[in-house]
């Protein structure tokens, strides 16, 4: 029997006629838009991890959104023997392998990657709570740890949101018989009370009141499932308990997915088991997590302005607020940016046959690491070798390689993140081209670096003088640039120098941030103290003559002027920025 596909829009009004007889079931995926890892994002973490602990690898450079990087690691773990990728497995054996039965590195690793700090209220959170706080929604239940639902609620209602989780979890039950509504409550537990509860042992025993109260729940509601994929075992046995009831979910049971083609093969087994003992339903294609709450949110009549003010928190609106006059006295507040005068009006481009992988593109750039700079939209725009780019992805379905005229440069930056990355990129490699210094990306940020093996160049006489000192007797002290990490074996420092542009006011700005690197960059956290005595006597004066020092040695000098740099230079498509010699300023208004 086919498992019934419901449209859109005809869940959306059963949720909004129904939804005090519905309760949700919500996983990993409706907190990922929220900026919290799902267990797929963390057992690739682990992976990482494992493979560049084994191979003495950077963790930083093995981005695993990139299909190369994973290919490399998952074939690492597959000539170990290792569960097989999507394993139902992997997530539990990957936390044995890294932190055995040690339950507090456990709970350390989990406490980083899921901080409530890291959370980003979204609108689909905001938009669920705002059904909890009006009684449009009564019941919640997640295999989730984080508290972005309790802290979109409070955010929202301005009381806490009644919680059931390990040492609770009596208590749900109760709840739902004596209808003390809304309550949240988390299948699996919460790794903040006890173990672990993700791990598969765990998982075998888990907590049955909390269970209980699903299963009773689901012969007086219908469910919402959203963001969960299915492959817990535990988990999926729980809801054919459920379903297995007589008159089970009376209102329906609909399982909510981004697209229809990736419902996993157990979701697909439930919903036609579902189906079988007549329960109403069936999977709906929603979009995101965010995008089904808010259409659904909109169809709630008679909404509290205020409460409907606070989900819609995050609305954006022009405003124009008029820049004071320019100052003309002193003090001066020197700033950390540099004006870039002038910009590529052109930049080349590759037109190919059929639509582009970008997956697949990313995965070629890094493994080639070609000498160019790359944005991809429906083409691929560059700076740099053209050809070079065209011979390693997809060369028989290139169609053209041309020049491409940018219109509005500051317009399409802020238009474009893609875009932008690629002139970060190019500035980067504009100032530290025939320089004794490298290129570097952290997260999504470029920095220039010291080369180790120039560290003692005429190019950088600028910084080690800002740097020297005094011995007692008066000795003066050449500056040092570069050298070992005391107390960790081969972990190296290096001056550094992060590089940003932004746009302010129709203007481009490089900003320029002093910084020390570490490398490997996975010691960073090991080299906290360190870097903390590095720079904690870099007071103004000396703040002020690093700035100057860096300018100086990407630009020539400081002072009055533009001065002209280039990235592949003697490509058909080099990128020439003209950057100020002059940092901006701000002076006091009258």
């Amino acid at each position: 029997m086919p498992v019934p596909e419901i449209k859109e829009i005809d869940f959306r009004q059963h949720v909004s006629q129904n939804g005090k007889q519905i309760m949700w079931f919500l996983g990993a995926g409706a907190s990922r838009s929220s900026g919290l890892p799902t267990a797929t994002d963390l057992t690739w973490d682990l992976k990482r991890r494992y493979y560049c602990a084994q191979e003495n690898q950077d963790v930083v450079a093995h981005d695993v959104s990139n299909r190369s990087i994973q290919a490399r690691i998952q074939a690492y773990m597959d000539s170990r023997d290792f569960p097989p990728l999507w394993d139902p497995g992997e997530y539990s054996f990957y936390f044995e392998l890294l932190f055995g039965k040690d339950h507090a590195a456990q709970q350390k690793y989990l406490n980083t990657a899921l901080a409530t700090e890291k959370i980003s209220s979204t609108i689909g959170h905001r938009a669920l709570a705002a059904l909890l706080h009006l009684g449009l929604a009564r019941v919640i239940f997640t295999t989730n740890f984080d508290e972005v639902v309790e802290s979109a609620y409070a955010s929202i209602a301005g009381k806490n949101l009644t919680t059931f989780h390990l040492e609770g979890s009596y208590a749900a039950l109760e709840a739902l018989n004596a209808e003390r509504f809304p309550f949240y409550a988390k299948v699996h537990g919460d790794f903040r009370y006890q173990t672990i509860k993700n791990l598969t042992d765990d998982l075998i025993h888990n907590d049955r009141e909390i269970q209980k109260c699903l299963v009773a729940a689901a012969a007086r509601f219908g469910m919402v499932v959203s963001g969960y994929s299915g492959r817990d075992g535990n988990v999926m046995a729980m809801f054919r308990e459920a379903i297995a009831q007589n008159n089970s979910f009376p209102y329906g049971l609909y399982w909510t997915v981004t697209r229809i083609s990736r419902v996993e093969k157990p979701v697909c087994e439930l919903m036609d088991y579902a189906h079988s003992k007549g329960v109403k339903g069936g999977i709906v294609e929603t979009g995101t997590f965010d995008e089904m709450l808010v259409k659904i949110w909109r169809l709630v009549a008679g909404k509290n302005p205020d409460i409907d003010a606070k989900v819609r928190s995050a609305t954006a609106s022009q405003v124009r607020i008029p820049l004071p006059p320019a100052g003309t006295t002193y003090p001066i507040l020197r700033m950390n940016a540099l004006r870039i005068a002038g910009f590529p009006r052109t930049c080349g481009a590759i037109d190919y046959v059929g639509a582009l992988d970008v997956g697949q593109l990313k995965s070629v750039l890094f493994e080639k690491q070609p000498p160019c700079s790359v944005c991809y939209t429906d083409r691929i725009l560059f700076w740099g070798c053209g050809r070079e780019l065209a011979k390693i992805y997809e060369p028989d379905r290139v169609k053209s390689i041309s020049s491409f005229e940018i219109d509005d440069f500051v317009c399409a930056i802020n238009a474009s993140t893609y875009f932008k990355s690629m002139v970060e990129q190019s500035v980067a490699t504009a100032l530290v081209a025939d320089k004794p210094l490298l290129p570097r990306k952290r997260s999504k940020t470029w920095y220039a670096i010291i080369d180790h093996e120039e560290a003692d160049s005429d190019a950088l006489k600028p910084l080690r003088e800002v740097l020297s000192w005094k011995d007692r007797d008066g000795t003066v002290r050449n500056g040092i640039v570069d050298g070992r990490v005391p107390g960790l074996k081969d972990v190296y420092w290096a001056e550094a120098v992060s590089l940003k542009v932004e746009e302010r006011n129709g203007q481009l700005w490089l900003l320029l941030q002093p910084d020390i690197w570490i490398s490997p960059n996975k010691m960073r956290e090991e080299a906290t103290d360190f870097l903390y005595k590095k720079r904690i006597r870099r007071y103004n004066k000396q703040a002020f003559e690093i700035l100057s020092a860096w300018i100086q040695i990407f630009l020539g000098g400081v002072g009055k002027g533009d001065a002209s740099v280039v990235a592949y230079k003697g490509t058909e498509h080099p990128a020439e920025f003209q950057i100020s010699m002059r940092s901006a300023f701000s002076k006091r208004s009258d």
